[in-house]
């Protein structure tokens, strides 16, 4: 709200015409005269004060909410941060070094958005808690309450923001781990008291894709296959390895590349993979994977050729 303050200053001037004391007049009528424009000035300074003291809108929150990473059929959730093979069954669980991006859907035209910063898990293990810091986007002039309708729902997700983004996979675990573990906890339901966002239970995050195993062998099976890239078409769609380095059949061993495939149904799928000079390919139709589940596949393939061998699958 803005205040317009008006000052009539009046100065009236006697006019005195003893010489003896006509001096002393004039200064005292230009002190005075001083004496009234500062305390005008002082008046105007208060009032124009009013003028700057307008509402903050609040745009930064801290957000607590507890969370579990939902079991899935192929991998009970152990304490390990990153995937790892227990035998037959794919481990994870919660990391402290992890970090969650919250997504908004606005009032106004419905667009998603996501905040700025994250929030971290507290403790390691199948459950924690999840806090941290976010704030709404800079160009946002609104706060929470009036961004997003209620009862306020936020999307959860880890470990980028953005949309789900499968290209660049090396073909180790611990790259799936860093970068294509996507998990989501949607229409998460939160209550906004002052600047804390507190998610209500229970809150659990669903697996995104399938993680797969594949071990590749020459058509007779006498030859491990470690291909500098490897492509995966699956109906419509497909996922390349473009650039696979030694590193990775280092740490898998000769011929084993693990894959996070967004899960399919009853798909024709086509392998192509790249080894030195040659490339080796193979087909099966009728393939499914689905979200949340680990495969080991061991794969025989021949040149050109079309030999899908799964070996086993799990669970």
């Amino acid at each position: 709200m803005r205040v317009v303050c008006k000052l009539r200053v009046v100065v009236m001037e006697k006019q005195i015409h003893k010489s003896g004391i006509q001096n002393k007049k004039n200064n005292m009528k230009i002190n005075n005269y001083f004496g009234v424009l500062l305390t005008a000035g002082l008046a105007l300074t208060a009032c124009s004060s009013d003028d700057s003291n307008t509402e903050q809108v609040r745009t930064t929150y801290t957000m607590t909410i507890d969370a579990t990473k939902g079991a899935n059929e192929a991998a009970s959730r152990a304490t390990t941060r990153a995937l790892s093979l227990d035998g037959n069954t794919l481990n994870a669980s919660w990391a402290t070094s992890e970090r969650v991006y919250v997504q908004g859907k606005k009032l106004s035209d419905n667009s998603y958005f996501w905040f700025e910063g994250s929030i971290q898990p507290q403790y390691a293990g199948t459950t924690t808690r999840l806090n941290g810091v976010i704030s709404l986007p800079t160009s946002f002039s609104i706060s929470i309450d009036d961004a997003i309708s209620t009862p306020h729902k936020l999307t959860l997700q880890f470990p980028r923001s953005g949309d789900l983004d499968y290209s660049g996979q090396v073909g180790t675990l611990a790259d799936i781990a860093a970068k294509y573990d996507y998990a989501k906890a949607e229409e998460v339901r939160v209550d906004i008291e002052a600047d804390k966002v507190v998610g209500v239970p229970p809150v659990t995050f669903v697996n995104q894709q399938a993680i797969v195993k594949f071990t590749l062998k020459t058509s007779d099976g006498s030859a491990l296959l470690s291909p500098t890239a490897l492509t995966i078409e699956y109906g419509e769609k497909s996922l390349s390895l473009t650039s696979i380095p030694d590193a990775t059949y280092g740490t898998n061993g000769n011929g084993v590349l693990y894959v996070a495939i967004p899960g399919f149904s009853d798909k024709a799928v086509t392998l192509t993979a790249t080894v030195a000079d040659a490339t080796y390919t193979f087909t099966k139709s009728g393939v499914t994977f689905e979200n949340g589940k680990y495969y080991a596949i061991g794969l025989k393939m021949e040149k050109g050729g079309n030999n899908l061998r799964p070996s086993k699958h799990y669970p």
